[in-house]
Parts: structure tokens; sequence; C-alpha cells
């Protein structure tokens, strides 16, 4: 043969290879074509729909992402247990404590920088020591209250025990509202609440005459905006969306008296359809884009160092730097919610 006459035949030799590779290979050219992720229904979806999968989707058209919603961290952990063997979640965003049982059983990979760069990003408060997923929320315990009933607007929790009988509409443990308020009640009495929350719980069950429910249905933003109840208290994120539209009746208070964080984590989830995919979107969500983003639409606070915030949404969401903070061991907490919940039972609601 003239060399003329063998660069087809190499040409077709090559193009023979390649598909032979991509057959040989063809689950892994499919994992960077889509990213399963498990997160919050309702307003969370449509927020972080808006603000940062689509610009996910914008900047990886390669790659399209399914959003599974459920209502609560729970939910998530108990699909992602039945599923262990063959997960079809790649992602998912939910509450840390939650995430660490997770952690423990297994149903989460670890994630470095090498694969993960804007991980070195995530401050301090929101890395997690083993490796695991980092926080991509913080939120904070507000006090909530109706603008039109209240005549001077409340400066911190200390302030509800100043309510009068029948006004309050506070969510009880096992909410988590209710175990970052025994939190905050105890560092006010000076006490470590992991040594014992007695006092808190005293203290507490002072409120029992000024409480019209313990459990507000349908949230705790609905009953404060139509006036049902005088105050509550409520997480920021939820609340600042809920103000805007309920046309200045709620109103939001950053406690004076106390800041009390709860995080949401991204996590790979171990043995994931698509890894490729799941960490370049969890990437994305740890970007200085993503940040900005999700905070101007619903008001959580970066996790990371290199945000920039409008002055706007700066002034709606509790700075990490804030002196007022108060430590709370989620991860401890989860492992005690049990019996803060039976001691909330005896002491606070049926005291």
């Amino acid at each position: 043969m003239s060399k003329k006459s063998l660069l087809p035949v190499a040409a077709l030799l090559a193009t023979i290879g390649t598909l032979s590779a991509c057959g040989e290979s063809g689950s892994d050219a499919d994992v960077d074509t889509e990213v399963n992720i498990l997160g919050y229904a309702a307003l969370f979806q449509d927020k972080y729909t808006e603000s940062v999968i689509d610009q996910f989707e914008q900047e990886h058209s390669d790659i399209n992402v399914n959003y599974v919603s459920v209502h609560s961290s729970a939910e998530m952990l108990g699909k992602l247990r039945t599923e262990k063997s063959k997960p079809t979640i790649d992602v998912t965003i939910m509450d840390s404590s939650i995430a660490n049982t997770g952690n423990k059983e297994g149903l989460f990979s670890t994630i470095s920088e090498d694969d993960v760069p804007n991980l070195k990003n995530v401050i301090e408060m929101g890395q997690n020591a083993d490796g695991y997923g980092p926080a991509v929320t913080f939120d904070n315990l507000v006090v909530l209250y109706n603008t039109e009933k209240v005549n001077q607007a409340p400066k911190g929790i200390g302030d509800l025990w100043n309510a009068p009988d029948k006004s309050l509409a506070v969510p009880a443990p096992p909410n988590v509202q209710g175990l970052a308020l025994t939190a905050l009640t105890a560092d006010n009495l000076g006490t470590d609440y992991k040594q014992d929350i007695t006092p808190a719980i005293d203290k507490l069950g002072e409120l029992a005459p000024k409480v019209t429910t313990w459990d507000p249905q349908p949230d705790v933003y609905q009953p404060v905006s139509e006036g049902q109840a005088q105050y509550s208290t409520g997480w920021n994120a939820r609340a600042q969306v809920f103000a805007d539209e309920s046309d200045g009746a709620l109103g939001v208070v950053q406690p004076e008296d106390g800041i009390a964080f709860q995080t949401n984590t991204i996590n790979e989830v171990e043995n994931a359809k698509n890894p490729g995919a799941a960490k370049t979107f969890i990437d994305y969500a740890l970007s200085k884009e993503a940040q900005e983003s999700f905070a101007d639409a619903m008001f959580y606070a970066p996790t990371v160092s290199n945000t920039e915030l409008s002055a706007g949404t700066k002034k709606r969401v509790a700075s990490t730097d804030d002196p007022k903070i108060v430590d709370i061991d989620w991860n401890w907490m989860s492992d005690h919610r049990d019996a803060w919940t039976d001691q909330w039972r005896r002491g606070v609601i049926g005291g």
C-alpha cells in the first residue's frame, strides 16, 4: 500500500478505537450529563432554582439538573437509607445535624479541594472537620411580631417574656426552633446547655400562659402575619421573604441578646451515579456568584469568605462575625433532641 492509501485505514482504526472506548465506558460518559439533587420543597426549591440552578445550567449546558424535593431533612435521610445500595441521588442539601447522621452511616462521601476548589473559601464555622459536606447556607433564629398589633418592636428573645397572655406562637421541640430557643435561653441565664438545661426549662415554663399554640400551622409566619398571634420566633431567610409578601404586617428582628445559627450542608452521596457532575455542582454552589445570588433571593447568610453582599441584603442577614453568636453544637443536639423534647413536655408545655 502507498502512504496515501494508509491514511484512511489509520483514520478508520482510530475511529473504531474511539467507539470501542466509548462502548466500554459508556456509563462513565453519562455521569456528566445530569446531576440529581435532593433538597427542600416549596419556597426553598423555587428560590434556589431561580438563583443558583438556572445559572449553573447556563454555565454548564452539558449537565442537566434534576431537583427532587421533600419537606424535611428527616425525609431526605429516610430516602437515602432506603436506596443506599443503589442511590438515585447525587447531592443533598440538608440540615447539618441530620447530615451528620448520614456521615456516620456511610451515606455520604468526603470531598476535597482537589475536586471542589471553592471548598477553600468556606469559612471555618462551615467546614466539616472529617472532610464531609460543608455548609452551603447559614440561617438564624429571629423574633417575629405583628406590626399592626404591637406598638413597640421587640429587641430580642428576652422580650417574649413581656408579651401579653395568649399572644405567642412558639414551635416546641422536637422542632429545631424550640431547641435553638432553649439554647439561647440557657445562654442568657449564664448556664451551659450541655451541662444542665433545667434553669432554661424553668424559665421557658413561664411562657406557658402567654402561648396560644406550641405548634403553629401551617408555619410560624402566617399566624403572626394574619394577627392570630402577636409574636413568635422563626428562621430569618423565610421570615424576610414572608415579611415582603405580607405588605409590612410581619416584622422581623435580629435578636440583640443572642444569635443562633442553623446550617444546611451540601453533600455528595456515596456511590453516586454521577460523581463528576456532583462535584461540579457542589463547587458552583460554593462559588462567590451562587452564594451572593441566593443571599439576594432568600436572605441566607453566605458560607464563603469572598462574597460581597449588596447593602440592602447585608442589612437583612446576620453576620458570621457577629459577637452575639451563641455556639450551638447541632451534632450534640441531635443526640439529645428526644431528652430535651421530654423535658419540654413536662416542664414547659405541661407546666
